[in-house]
């Protein structure tokens, strides 16, 4: 790999500056002496040629400067002109008093030829040294998620319409296609400012809009989808119309300078965002995170789950205990914690009948076979319902009572509000369920939760210190980067700082 060595041995000039004005405890400097950045040009190495392409800027020093991007949430125009002033800096990065830095785009070129694929590995380095130090129990693991707002503005339907019309005629033009009508109507919608007059008016521009969007996407489709942007522009446009027509419920494109930022789900107490959630795994002793994933904001956490212990035992061995909050409960996560051998806290919702002060599933009496097959429903009155009805697209059985066995009971108006007889969805996890909620009154399970609560350190470290709570990259991939990158300079801090505040206390039992 061609590139242009750092010097070994600082001058005497320098080396005086070092001494003089950074301490030596200094956390950069502390960072720098506890870890070997210099697994990087391994990692990279087959991206570089020996024979070909001019000398190339050291990896090593490129990472480095993306660490302290994370380090201290900073752009790449911004960590290149604190590193020609700050002097820690300097020493981090192995660069005298007279040596050059690299241009700030360089950096955003390094990010891209690495890709995900290889963050994950260099990601997975600090998991490794970390366990090599012994800072990774495996007692309990702790599972939750933090939103991360996307860097976009966010356009009505009208105005993404009309940019992405404009893109897709701007793409058939560079395909060589006649773009005359497509620009004729487009400019006489431009013209037209009724539709500020009404709402009905408005709605009309709107679905004139969407017309020629259609067309668009329609011409666009007729071309090879991997010539030029055309095929991307056909599945923004796809989105859109679905927006457009109300079927796509919320999860269809929002902006077109971010295509993959998602609404988050509505949820009480919450605040709506467009962007992204990052799901985290961390080891309750030591806080090291041992798995990241990020996804668009509109995706449920429960289906995260499985995958965030598959990361954890991949890098760190089965745990113990997986404790998380309620937006993981799911019979198929308990179902997968059970069979692996680790002990379950995860967190049972409320029932929903029980928020509005009704009866729910739970406080009902159910009788299963030996087969686990639910055969018949007692309700808090001792009136049986038989014969459940399987659900396929819910997974479980359906219960009806009829209406003679509803009529004059004393629990009306707490069981149902329903002209006929009261319906009970029986789950084919409702036993591991019940069971969750059985525990949850344990003073071992609500010890679990507490401890879950650490996590949040994890999520306002990355917040304040490593920009994580609105990201600087547009692009499902892009803020995958960043998240791996941070969770990386946060591993590498926390190690740092465990190293240099010596062994902890053994726990008591």
């Amino acid at each position: 790999m061609k590139h242009r060595p750092q010097p070994e041995q600082p001058s005497i000039y320098d080396d005086y500056f070092v001494r003089q004005l950074v301490p030596e405890d200094h956390e950069l400097l502390q960072i720098d002496r506890e870890v070997d950045f210099s697994f990087v040009r391994e990692e990279v190495a087959d991206l570089y040629s020996d024979e070909t392409g001019r000398e190339a800027i050291n990896p090593e020093l490129l990472f480095r400067l993306s660490f302290l991007q994370a380090y201290d949430d900073l752009s790449g125009r911004e960590v290149i002109k604190r590193s020609r002033t700050d002097l820690a800096y300097r020493c981090f990065l192995h660069l005298g008093l007279e040596d050059d830095l690299p241009d700030h785009s360089t950096l955003s070129v390094f990010r891209r030829r690495l890709g995900v694929e290889r963050f994950e590995r260099i990601f997975n380095r600090s998991v490794t040294d970390a366990l090599d130090q012994g800072l990774v129990t495996g007692r309990m693991v702790l599972v939750d998620s933090s939103g991360i707002v996307a860097d976009v503005a966010i356009p009505r339907l009208r105005r993404l319409l009309i940019r992405l019309v404009r893109k897709g005629i701007t793409a058939l033009q560079k395909l060589g296609a006649d773009i005359s009508k497509f620009a004729q109507e487009h400019d006489e919608l431009i013209e037209d400012n009724s539709w500020m007059l009404s709402k009905k008016l408005r709605e009309k521009d709107v679905a004139a809009w969407a017309a020629l969007a259609e067309g668009v996407r329609d011409a666009l489709e007729q071309f090879d989808p991997d010539d030029g942007d055309g095929g991307r522009l056909v599945g923004l446009l796809d989105e859109a119309l679905a927006r457009e027509d109300g079927s796509a419920e919320g999860a269809s494109i929002v902006s077109d300078v971010d295509s993959d930022a998602r609404w988050s789900v509505a949820k009480r107490g919450k605040k709506p965002f467009v962007g992204y959630k990052m799901q985290i795994a961390t080891d309750a002793d030591s806080e090291i995170i041992t798995d990241a994933q990020v996804t668009p904001a509109n995706v449920d956490d429960s289906t995260q789950f499985e995958g965030l212990v598959d990361g954890h035992q991949r890098r760190a061995g089965t745990p113990e205990a997986v404790a998380a909050d309620s937006g993981y409960n799911s019979g198929e996560n308990r179902k997968r914690l059970s069979e692996d051998g680790i002990e379950d806290f995860i967190m049972p919702p409320t029932a929903k009948g029980h928020r509005q002060g009704m009866f729910s599933a739970p406080d009902f009496k159910v009788h299963f076979d030996l087969d686990g097959r639910p055969i018949k429903v007692t309700c808090p009155a001792g009136k049986v319902a038989f014969e459940g009805k399987w659900q396929k697209e819910k997974d479980g059985w359906r219960f009806y009572f009829k209406k003679k066995q509803c009529e004059g009971c004393p629990y009306r108006e707490r069981c149902s509000k329903a002209k006929y007889g009261r319906a009970v969805f029986i789950s084919r996890h409702y036993q591991a369920h019940q069971a969750a909620r059985e525990r949850a009154d344990s003073d071992e399970f609500k010890a679990a939760q507490i401890e879950r609560l650490g996590i949040e350190r994890t999520f306002a470290h990355q917040q304040r210190w490593a920009g994580i709570k609105r990201t600087r990259y547009r692009g499902l991939e892009a803020v995958t980067i960043g998240v791996l990158m941070a969770c990386f300079a946060t591993n590498v801090v926390r190690r740092t700082r465990r190293a240099r505040a010596g062994p902890r206390p053994a726990r008591e039992e």
